[in-house]
């Protein structure tokens, strides 16, 4: 599986090589909150773009991750408390029921 990701990995960095160098003359007017950005080279547009991406999907994988371990943590406190209450179950000494007696043959 690693083989097949490394692949994968190998072929999308050499298409963004491919892409970055065929665009290295590629200039863009940026206009963000009244402010005017002119001649910016795309390449600096698109890193720009990607990075602001991956902070994004960082932050909200981050937000999952700590929801799962809340989550763990509440289960396994769940899962101690069950065994202690089996625990204690286990050790009950047994008692008849009062008025009630076992007889055969009866």
């Amino acid at each position: 599986m690693w083989v097949f990701r490394l692949i994968v990995l190998v072929v999308v960095v050499a298409g963004l090589v491919i892409v970055v160098a065929d665009n290295k003359d590629q200039t863009v007017d940026l206009h963000f909150f009244n402010y005017e950005y002119l001649d910016t080279p795309l390449m600096y547009v698109a890193a720009g773009f990607f990075f602001l991406g991956f902070l994004m999907a960082l932050v909200g994988m981050t937000m999952r991750e700590w929801k799962h371990r809340r989550e763990i943590g509440r289960l396994k406190r769940q899962v101690r408390n069950l065994e202690k209450e089996l625990a204690d179950l286990r050790t009950l000494p047994l008692q008849e029921l009062s008025g009630q007696t076992a007889t055969k043959g009866d």
